[in-house]
């Protein structure tokens, strides 16, 4: 979802539901913080289970804005939780690869001390009950992050 020129309105709440809420934000990295504090109060949940989802939404955000067209100019992430009745669905959508680079898809690296950065998708593999993405070649990406609500009584 483009919109050229008008990050000034963002972050913005989605229309949600009772069980789904979602949040758009701008390339500016400044907003993963408004992620980060979005979610953690979307959840409806005690601190054991609003942090992880706050944590895992920080780091796929960043990814986002980082890795993908989401972080140019006009660029948006959008990211929803959804509330099933024994797991939160936590989803971050990217705008795609950006111009000139081939797509790339989400995959916990190999380990490497020498190189700083790049344990993101590590971090979200060991919080998370699991993680899965969606896409095609050329198109918007979508990570999805499962948590056990019985996990975080």
């Amino acid at each position: 979802m483009k919109r050229t020129g008008m990050t000034a309105d963002l972050p913005r709440r989605m229309c949600g539901t009772r069980t789904t809420s979602g949040l758009v934000i701008g390339a500016d990295l400044h907003q993963v913080a408004a992620a980060r504090r979005w979610a953690a109060n979307a959840t409806r949940a005690t601190p054991r289970l609003s942090r992880p989802v706050a944590l895992v939404t920080s780091e796929l955000v960043t990814n986002a804005l980082v890795h993908t067209a989401s972080g140019l100019p006009g660029g948006t992430v959008r990211v929803e939780l959804e509330h099933k009745p024994l797991h939160l669905v936590l989803s971050v959508t990217d705008d795609g690869p950006r111009p000139g680079q081939d797509p790339t898809y989400p995959a916990v690296p190999d380990l490497d001390p020498a190189r700083p950065g790049g344990n993101g998708l590590r971090l979200v593999d060991a919080t998370a009950l699991y993680w899965e993405w969606d896409g095609c070649a050329g198109g918007p990406t979508t990570v999805s992050a499962f948590f056990e609500r019985a996990a975080f009584p």
